[in-house]
């Protein structure tokens, strides 16, 4: 093999690691902004004073059938916010893991040209050495 090729399988090597680190990178990003969404939602001292309230205020059925609607609604609203939050989240990995397919898909295509390129040579070669011993 030539040192041309060794080099564009380096150079393929090289890339494909970048390539496993960056979508690694990614999915570590992505899992620490969910996780803390996560926590965010359950530690969601709105919501969590209205329960208490609920539970620990004397109150005529009314009152609590009302604090329970209010409790419903607003968590109806933090869910909402949290669930939209949690799409971006994931939109933003959806994107960003596009591009790195499509530059990998795009290294692919050059790297595969390349060897197609090396290898014609070697053949072009190896013919014309068989047919310079014949």
């Amino acid at each position: 093999m030539s040192i041309d090729t060794m080099k564009i399988y380096q150079d393929i090597a090289e890339k494909n690691f970048a390539s496993i680190k960056n979508v690694a990178e990614v999915h570590l990003r992505t899992f620490e902004a969910l996780a803390a969404k996560q926590v965010e939602i359950a530690q969601n001292a709105k919501i969590a004073k209205k329960l208490s309230a609920i539970f620990t205020e004397p109150k005529d059925v009314n009152n609590i059938v009302f604090a329970q609607s209010d409790l419903a609604s607003c968590y109806n609203e933090e869910l909402t916010t949290s669930v939209n939050e949690i799409t971006d989240i994931l939109k933003g990995a959806k994107e960003e893991l596009t591009g790195l397919a499509e530059e990998a898909f795009e290294d692919v295509k050059v790297n595969t040209e390349l060897v197609a390129k090396e290898v014609k040579e070697y053949t072009e070669k190896v013919v014309a050495d068989a047919k310079a011993c014949a």
